[in-house]
């Protein structure tokens, strides 16, 4: 597990217990992915000739395998472009990526075979069918199961012969996952796969894939920016603000390294000199402050404080208000 400290006090403290740099670190040897030091630039939709937009710089980290791992981070945070180049769809301007053992750079063509991948918005033409899908795949893929397309859509209820325009976006993201685990992959790379669904598909669709994974040991990558009640889902996280990685660990080694505290903002030690320090991504509302704290500053908090274990979501909430309050931000900037 690693960290960037969100601001140069907690820096001088981290320094001492933890690395700094991500790429000081060991790699799993079951890394299903490997991205080190990876920069991405992309033109700027709005000015043709004006200097390309640095999306993604410096960015490493590790997906193990056989786990489910979220990369966490703000509309515009590079979550898509990061996505996006592990696929070859972007080329990138520095850094590496090894995807299944495969390095990917110019000189690679398509991404090695065991890969599927699932896109925030599906482009399957609007009259086209879900028999039309299979028939478009079956011609195409090395590999793919017919059988194994066709009964998931009957599990989960898509009509095959609907066309593509007149099925739910619940529907939509089901016939995506379905011709993605057609092709039996070894990863499955999903870009917001949760965005479109309303509460009742998004559990679901989480369950679906836990499922999954339990059965068939599958790898999954998945972009999201929202992860309520993913809690019992995700195994590894990374999280991302402005192109660059801010946390990275596994889930339950993170909620036992932070603790969340809730306090009282005018109670005693509760005025910015004593505690300030430690506190990662403070916020006051209705009276209550409420940040993360090391585990190891726990003892040195005021009396009366109210701490207990983060959920993924708080985790993530904090880190990146910490990284967007510490961090300059670039007008120039607009990274999917």
């Amino acid at each position: 597990m690693s960290f960037l400290p969100p601001d140069p006090s907690s820096a001088r403290d981290a320094r001492s217990r933890r690395p700094a740099r991500l790429d000081a670190l060991d790699e799993p040897e079951d890394a299903a992915v490997v991205v080190r030091d990876l920069a991405v630039e992309l033109p700027s939709d709005e000015r043709p000739y004006a200097a390309p937009i640095q999306a993604v710089r410096d960015l490493s980290f590790t997906v193990p395998a056989g786990q489910v791992t979220a990369i966490v981070g703000t509309n515009g945070a590079g979550k898509t472009t990061t996505l996006r180049a592990l696929s070859g769809a972007v080329p990138f301007s520095d850094g590496s990526i090894e995807v299944l053992g495969t390095s990917l750079g110019p000189a690679t063509v398509g991404l090695p075979d065991g890969v599927a991948i699932v896109p925030d918005a599906p482009a399957y033409p609007a009259r086209w069918t879900a028999r039309h899908v299979a028939r478009a795949y079956s011609s195409t893929a090395r590999h793919f199961d017919r059988a194994r397309f066709d009964a998931y859509l009957v599990e989960h209820r898509v009509p095959a012969g609907r066309s593509v325009g007149g099925l739910s976006r619940g529907q939509l993201a089901r016939l995506a996952v379905a011709a993605a685990l057609a092709h039996d992959p070894r990863l499955l790379i999903l870009d917001e796969p949760l965005a479109r669904l309303d509460p009742l598909a998004r559990t679901e669709m989480v369950d679906d894939l836990r499922t999954l994974m339990a059965r068939e040991g599958r790898t999954v990558l998945l972009s999201t920016h929202d992860l309520d009640g993913m809690d019992r889902f995700v195994d590894h996280l990374i999280v991302i603000a402005q192109g660059q990685n801010v946390l990275e660990g596994d889930v339950e080694m993170l909620r036992e390294e932070f603790l969340l505290l809730e306090q009282d903002s005018a109670g005693p030690g509760m005025d910015g000199d004593s505690i300030a320090s430690p506190m990662i991504g403070a916020v006051t509302t209705g009276g209550t402050t409420r940040a993360l704290v090391h585990l190891e500053e726990a003892a040195g908090l005021p009396p009366g404080a109210d701490l207990r274990r983060p959920g993924v979501s708080e985790l993530v909430t904090h880190w990146l208000r910490a990284a967007t309050a510490t961090r300059r931000p670039d007008p120039r900037k607009d990274a999917a």
